[in-house]
C-alpha cells in the first residue's frame, strides 16, 4: 500500500476543506474588508469577548499582515493533505468532534495560560497539530507494512518535509511558552483520539483487528 493509496479510500474530506475555506474567508475579510474589527475578532491577549475563542482560533494575530498569510499558509499545507487522510480514515463525524474538542481545549488553555500573563494565540495551528498526529501515525501504519519502499514513495518526503517543519516550531526558541502549550494541546488531543479510534484506523489500514 502507498501512502496515496489513503486519498483513494471511500469517503469526502468536507470537514478538513470546509475548516480551511472558513479560515480563509475569516481571515481575508478581517484584514481587508473590515479590518477596523481585527482586533474583536483575533485573539492578541485574553479574550474579551465570548466568541474570540473560537473565532481566534481560525485566524492568526500576526503583524505585518504578509506575515499572517505566510503562517496560515504553511498551516494550509500541513492541514489540507494530513486532513483529508484524517478524514478519509476515521470519517468526517469524528474529524469533525475532533477539531471541534482542539478548539474547546485550545479556549481552556488559553483561559488559563493568559490569566496572569497575556500572549497571543496560535491561530488554525492547534487543530493543524491535532490532524497531523492522527495523520502521521496513519502514514506510519501505511510505511509499516512494508508492501511499497518508503523511498520510493513522492508523499513520504512531503509529509517528512511537514513532520521537521511542525517539530521545528515546537523548538523554535522564539516561540512563546503560550504558543507551546497550546500547540502541543493539539497533539496530545491527536493522541488521545489515535488511542479511540485505533481499532477503526488498523481496520481501515491494515485491514485486521488489533
Amino acid at each position: 500500500m502507498r501512502i496515496r493509496c489513503l486519498y483513494e479510500l471511500k469517503g469526502k474530506a468536507v470537514v478538513t476543506i470546509t475548516l480551511t475555506i472558513i479560515s480563509f474567508i475569516m481571515s481575508f475579510t478581517v484584514c481587508y474588508m473590515i479590518p477596523e474589527s481585527f482586533e474583536k475578532i483575533c485573539l492578541k491577549t485574553r479574550p474579551e469577548y465570548v466568541w474570540q475563542y473560537f473565532s481566534g482560533i481560525l485566524i492568526h494575530n500576526i503583524e505585518p499582515k504578509f506575515a499572517m498569510w505566510i503562517h496560515m499558509i504553511m498551516n494550509f499545507m500541513g492541514l489540507i493533505p494530513l486532513g483529508i487522510i484524517v478524514e478519509k480514515v476515521i470519517g468526517s463525524r469524528n474529524t469533525l468532534l475532533l477539531a471541534l474538542v482542539e478548539a474547546f481545549v485550545t479556549a481552556i488553555c488559553f483561559q488559563v495560560i493568559t490569566w496572569n500573563n497575556p500572549g497571543k494565540a496560535c491561530g488554525i495551528s492547534t487543530i493543524c497539530y491535532a490532524f497531523a498526529t492522527v495523520g502521521f501515525y496513519c502514514i506510519f501504519l501505511v510505511i509499516r507494512k512494508r508492501e511499497t519502499a518508503w523511498h520510493k514513495q513522492f508523499l513520504f518526503y512531503y509529509f517528512l518535509y511537514e513532520f521537521v517543519g511542525m517539530l521545528s516550531m515546537l523548538v523554535n526558541p522564539m516561540l512563546t511558552m503560550n504558543s507551546f502549550i497550546l500547540h502541543v494541546s493539539g497533539i496530545v488531543i491527536g493522541v488521545i483520539w489515535i488511542v479511540i479510534m485505533k481499532k477503526k484506523i488498523h481496520m481501515k489500514i491494515i485491514g485486521n483487528k488489533v
